[in-house]
């Protein structure tokens, strides 16, 4: 059981990149997770709910944002600022009982640039995808259960219907080693994205997303100790107007996310 008095702090490594190889250099992110102290008490003679059953309300803050390592030269000087500004950013989110993750909202701190919001929105979906809901009967090493949820994958904003099988592969005291599959399929039929005159609908033809990760986990911490994640997905989008001609111009979509969850260093 979670300390509601206790604080996580987790270093984690973020990578979103969308369309292709290219894109943002990896993210080194100190984040601190603990839970937030409930805004109001319950009105006289109203009935509190009971501590079992309410979710915990989780308050993830960033506390340094820099660029990982990279090669000689590095990115310029502008972009690290730009995402040094992340810090103070928060993830707010409920974690019920049986340790699911919902209702997640993100505020950019004051000075962030709005256009560095996905980042945020990814160590979101990087956070719940690799947080175990639990299996409603008590499992043992090599067993192993399925959880079917919904989901926003990042980048894209495209809703998708999710399925993770979490696979025990060791336990050693409080703390429990998993592996995951992941499969994700598109909720609707069309994606909506951001124009200059609008948003644009695009018809999904093709939706092909799966990821993997392997984990470490205590029923006493927010988040998993360490954690090794990679989540793909590719879309094959059919322009306004032209869905059921075998012959229009397609594109595609490409978006990966990667997550490394570890101790901060000493």
């Amino acid at each position: 059981k979670i300390d509601p008095k206790s604080e996580q702090k987790v270093a984690i490594t973020l990578g979103l990149r969308m369309g292709g190889p290219q894109g943002l250099p990896n993210l080194e992110l100190g984040v601190s997770l603990k839970a937030e102290k409930p805004a109001d008490k319950p009105k006289e003679g109203a009935e509190a709910p009971a501590a079992g059953a309410a979710p915990t309300k989780v308050l993830a803050k960033v506390t340094s944002a820099t660029l990982a390592s990279m090669s000689v030269g590095g990115p310029p000087k502008e972009l690290a600022d730009a995402l040094a500004k992340l810090k103070g950013s928060s993830l707010r989110y409920d974690l019920s009982p049986a340790n699911v993750v919902s209702n997640q909202k993100i505020e950019l701190a004051k000075d962030a640039d709005p256009g560095l919001q996905p980042l945020v929105g990814a160590l979101g979906e990087a956070i719940a995808l690799v947080t175990p809901p639990l299996p409603d009967k008590p499992l043992g090493p090599g067993a192993y259960w399925m959880v079917t949820d919904r989901a926003v994958a990042s980048g894209a904003q495209l809703p998708v219907l999710r399925y993770r099988v979490f696979k025990i592969e060791k336990v050693e005291g409080d703390l429990v080693s998993l592996s995951v599959d992941t499969r994700q399929y598109a909720e609707g039929a069309d994606l909506k994205l951001p124009g200059p005159n609008g948003d644009v609908t695009l018809t999904i033809d093709r939706l092909e997303s799966s990821g993997k990760a392997t984990l470490t986990w205590s029923p006493s911490s927010f988040a998993p100790g360490t954690a090794d994640a990679s989540q793909r997905l590719q879309a094959l989008l059919v322009p306004p107007g032209a869905a059921g001609q075998q012959n229009a111009q397609r594109s595609v979509a490409q978006v990966e996310l990667t997550a490394k969850f570890a101790p901060p260093a000493a």
